[in-house]
């Protein structure tokens, strides 16, 4: 009987091993599953921005260069550059002061000529959202009571759409700016948009060539 016992416990001891290697095993297996799985498209890929994979840009008469609306997972939302001011691409009844300083601050463009621009900037965010794939990033700061978001739009070669714009003198350096979704600072930013206007200004591209 004692040898029997013996016995029996110590298979009782195998299987118990056995069975918290092999589990041992599958949870390694999920561990290194888990680690190595893409992050997930949807939801706070950072701690601080919200971020919007496959979004689309959505056909809206008001968009212009820096404020547009997108779609993202059947809802709509509109967003507002950070840094970048597009000029206005219509004369309303009470954007004369707005037009005229978009128009000073690139040596004096004419309210004509002002307007241009804006259309031109329009054509060129509406062309960049409608070719090619873009991330959005925003942490949902209002623009006053207009509905706006402000956000970065990001393109696959890592550059976002308000450096594009002032890369080709289609947008001044104003609005809103915050730390951006890849750790760089106002201040760094602000500094390479700088270096990127004395780029177009240098060449007389967009509002600099007028």
């Amino acid at each position: 009987m004692r040898r029997r016992r013996r016995r029996s416990g110590s298979l009782s001891w195998i299987g118990l091993l056995v069975f918290l290697i092999l589990g041992g095993s599958q949870l390694w297996k999920e561990i290194q599953r888990q680690s190595s799985a893409p992050e997930p498209r949807s939801g706070k890929a950072t701690k601080v921005f919200e971020v919007m994979y496959d979004a689309r840009l959505l056909d809206d008469p008001n968009n212009d260069g820096d404020s547009f609306k997108i779609t993202y997972r059947g809802k709509v939302h509109l967003l507002r550059l950070y840094f970048a001011d597009c000029a206005e691409k219509q004369r309303y009844a009470n954007n004369a002061e707005r037009l005229r300083d978009q128009g000073d601050y690139f040596g004096g463009l004419s309210e004509s000529r002002t307007v241009a621009l804006g259309q031109q900037a329009e054509a060129f965010t509406r062309q960049w959202l409608q070719e090619r794939p873009f991330t959005v990033y925003t942490k949902w700061q209002g623009v006053f009571d207009s509905g706006r978001h402000y956000a970065f739009v990001v393109f696959p070669d890592g550059e976002d759409l308000s450096a594009k714009l002032v890369r080709e003198g289609l947008a001044r350096i104003h609005t809103s700016g915050t730390p951006l979704p890849d750790g760089r600072t106002v201040a760094e930013y602000e500094h390479e948009l700088r270096m990127l206007e004395s780029e177009a200004r240098a060449d007389r591209r967009g509002g600099w060539g007028y």
